[in-house]
């Protein structure tokens, strides 16, 4: 479980570097009185991936105290870590070329942030109910 712990630590402080480093256009975005769409934008990328990488960091520090199978740890771990970086792609691209991604619809910039925002969701689901999983294993 060690290993996990480090790998969840090791992504998440990745996916944390990215939302930082998206602060630098999310703040440009507002000196430059960009538009409210543009800014917004860059506002989600910069703190959701904040909060994503900030949380996988959290999750890994409790890994150690749930009594996970080899399996489920898996599962905990790694839909996190797949989670983070759809979102790594979704949100800054999104800000950059101006789609929000939240339908399947043309044109394929638009797509490639709508398909990082599914992978991130359902990677946040999957991780999020195996930790409720995971901890409830331990109580009882």
């Amino acid at each position: 479980m060690n290993q996990l712990a480090i790998h969840l630590t090791l992504h998440g402080a990745i996916v944390l570097l990215i939302g930082l480093l998206s602060g630098i256009p999310y703040g440009t975005a507002i000196t430059r009185k960009k538009s409210e769409d543009i800014v917004r934008g860059w506002s989600v990328a910069h703190s959701g991936l904040s909060m994503g990488g900030t949380t996988m960091i959290a999750i890994s520090a409790v890994l150690s105290n749930l009594d996970l199978n080899p399996v489920l740890g898996a599962i905990l771990v790694w839909s996190s870590v797949i989670s983070g970086y759809g979102f790594c792609i979704a949100l800054p691209y999104g800000a950059w070329m101006g789609h929000r991604g939240l339908t399947n619809d043309e044109p394929v910039q638009n797509r490639v942030v709508y398909i990082g925002n599914m992978i991130g969701a359902i990677g946040s689901l999957i991780s999020a109910l195996a930790l409720v999983f995971g901890c409830l294993i331990t109580v009882c």
